[in-house]
């Protein structure tokens, strides 16, 4: 085994990065491909760091590796999109229902933190006209707390895992926002009051129309020729 160097690690966490950085961007847009000798000459760097860190993002289903085709940027798939928004609206909603009902003081005041550090974020969103990255991470954080207090390790493991699935999808799907007058800070704020209250029905209620809303935004506006016959981003359940 050829023991990597600490110096080697750090180039290609760095990579790892920037990479991440520009997929998330669009600099480097869903369905390209992505060529050693292109990646190095723009990136300043060697194969093998490349080699490792598209590796990583192919592990986040960010990066797909083809046979004959090689690394390419993951595209947008509304067949895929559909099909996870399925299985996140049944376990996410599930792993809610579930901390509220058995979720902690201190797992209450978690979501609460969270919520306020979010919406933080939408304020400078609202000043800057962007969303950037301290707002994903913000978000990423307020969702993933709504689900570590429903006590099941195995079902919020599996849970956060779709939501990692999805996260090109979300960034995509962050411009259309403003133009359908979604307001994901009053949404967010609902989802911390359905948990302030105890009201697991209406928490589970509020989360999966909020996972649906952002599959029917991608599927309208960005992939609008493979909207389904009904309208929907799915006919099993009718959110999703």
């Amino acid at each position: 085994m050829v023991k990597r160097s600490a110096g080697s690690g750090t180039r290609t966490d760095e990579l790892y990065e920037r990479l991440r950085s520009d997929i998330f961007m669009a600099r480097l847009e869903p369905g390209r491909r992505l060529k050693f000798s292109e990646l190095c000459a723009t990136y300043g760097t060697s194969v093998g760091p490349v080699r490792e860190a598209l590796t990583r993002l192919t592990g986040e289903r960010l990066v797909t590796l083809q046979a004959h085709l090689g690394f390419m940027v993951a595209p947008l798939s509304a067949d895929e999109l559909t099909d996870l928004t399925t299985a996140r609206v049944e376990l996410e909603s599930l792993a809610f229902r579930r901390a509220i009902l058995a979720g902690d003081e201190q797992w209450e005041s978690d979501v609460v933190a969270a919520q306020h550090l979010l919406g933080l974020r939408e304020r400078e969103v609202a000043e800057t006209g962007a969303r950037g990255d301290p707002w994903f991470a913000a978000h990423e954080a307020f969702h993933a707390v709504l689900l570590v207090g429903c006590g099941n390790r195995r079902l919020t493991e599996m849970a956060q895992e779709l939501r990692a699935e999805t996260e090109l999808y979300r960034r995509w799907a962050a411009p259309l926002l403003e133009e359908n007058e979604r307001d994901p800070a009053a949404e967010h704020k609902a989802l911390a009051e359905a948990v302030t209250n105890r009201d697991a029905d209406r928490g589970a209620e509020l989360l999966r129309d909020h996972i649906a809303f952002t599959t029917q935004m991608l599927l309208s506006g960005l992939l609008p020729d493979a909207m389904p016959a009904t309208g929907q981003p799915g006919s099993d359940g009718g959110h999703a």
